[in-house]
């Protein structure tokens, strides 16, 4: 399709290409859109999920009188991230 400056009037076949190539572009956006919901609620998931697992770790480690730092530092930089996500999450939504 030639995009440089008009020297007639469009004819229907290029309105019609134009049009085709907007929607074609404003589907893309959306199915980008839905894309990256679904990638952050997996990671959401996965963040919630390996915070309260490493968290429980370290109770057993620290009851247990094992070495518990490791995963007590796992656990808070998990939750960290989470909460960073939901905050932007929420950022995004408000604008």
């Amino acid at each position: 399709m030639y995009t440089g400056p008009l020297d007639e009037d469009p004819d229907g076949r290029d309105a019609e290409l134009l049009r085709y190539e907007r929607e074609r572009e404003r589907r893309i956006e959306r199915r980008n859109r839905v894309s990256w919901k679904i990638v952050a609620w997996v990671m959401a998931c996965a963040l919630a999920l390996l915070s309260y697992d490493s968290g429980g770790a370290a109770l057993d480690a620290r009851h247990a009188g094992r070495p518990w730092l490791y995963p007590a530092g796992i656990s808070a930089t998990c939750a960290l991230v989470l909460a960073g996500l939901i905050v932007r999450a929420l950022r995004r939504r408000r604008g």
